[in-house]
């Protein structure tokens, strides 16, 4: 009876220790396998931040050669206007010989030298202020567009109150001013602007497109309607005269603007988009 004890006891013995290695190689295979979970996550935003960091990369390099082209331009220009400024003092302060002279000149010769003066005169009467007429086109050539967004979420803007995209991607001309959230036309013209709007579930965020205290265009998310994040965008086309101010604001209105305005640069941003035709 003793020796079938003792030999009862080893395979409960055994047994509880097979058991307990059995439950931790299980807990081991469970962390492994969490883990690796982990490691794969870490490589896909790996590989999404290298995507956009080549992205920005060839975005910058764009950039730069579309300054260096239209400052190439912009020079080119002014020469050009000093070389006609010079050719028209010249030709317009010496009268063109059409008499003859010494070496008779044929009627062919006479009128072209007749056309080459009347040319010189219309352009110089056109030419009426050249440093403004230069400025003016070198400011349309240097404004191209400006884009920013909302960094973060912003709580409780409540009405009538400015919307300030702090963050800027694009701003060619230093157009918009991302401490004040407005816009400044550089020149009279046609400009496009575009803006999108996302809300926190249950909110209402009516937003107006204003000019000079117009408003000129308006959208409103609203998650009334069981919408978990409301989202409306437009897109909004106007005159500008030069300085006039164009920003984005809530609704005047107390009762139209409930919740906050919900802005995350991987998910869904608020942002605004400007320029001309």
């Amino acid at each position: 009876m003793v020796v079938i004890f003792l030999i009862f006891a080893i395979c409960c013995i055994h047994f509880d220790s097979v058991s307990g290695s059995d439950d931790r190689i299980s807990r081991l295979e469970k962390l492994v396998e969490a883990h690796n979970v982990m490691i794969l996550g870490l490589k896909k935003a790996f590989d999404t931040q290298n995507i956009k960091i080549d992205r920005l990369e060839k975005q910058l390099q764009s950039c730069k050669a579309c300054f260096d082209f239209k400052r190439s331009n912009n020079t080119s220009s002014l020469l050009s206007h000093q070389i006609l400024t010079s050719r028209n003092e010249k030709n317009l302060d010496t009268p063109i010989d059409i008499t003859g002279g010494p070496k008779q000149q044929n009627a062919k010769s006479l009128s072209k030298n007749y056309i080459y003066y009347y040319r010189l005169s219309t352009k110089s009467k056109k030419i009426r202020n050249p440093s403004t007429d230069i400025n003016k086109s070198t400011i349309d050539e240097e404004f191209d567009a400006f884009h920013a967004y909302l960094s973060k979420p912003e709580k409780d803007p409540g009405h009538h109150h400015t919307i300030i995209f702090d963050t800027v991607l694009a701003n060619s001309g230093n157009g918009y001013n991302n401490h004040t959230g407005s816009f400044i036309a550089p020149v009279d013209g046609v400009y496009v602007f575009a803006f999108s709007v996302t809300g926190i579930p249950g909110s209402r965020m009516p937003v107006q497109l204003v000019v000079n205290s117009n408003i000129v265009g308006a959208v409103a998310a609203d998650s009334q309607s069981d919408t978990p994040n409301p989202s409306a965008s437009t897109v909004v086309i106007v005159h500008l005269n030069q300085d006039d101010t164009c920003l984005l604001r809530t609704a005047t209105n107390t009762r139209w603007v409930v919740g906050s305005l919900y802005s995350r640069f991987d998910w869904s941003r608020c942002s605004f988009s400007g320029w001309k035709l």
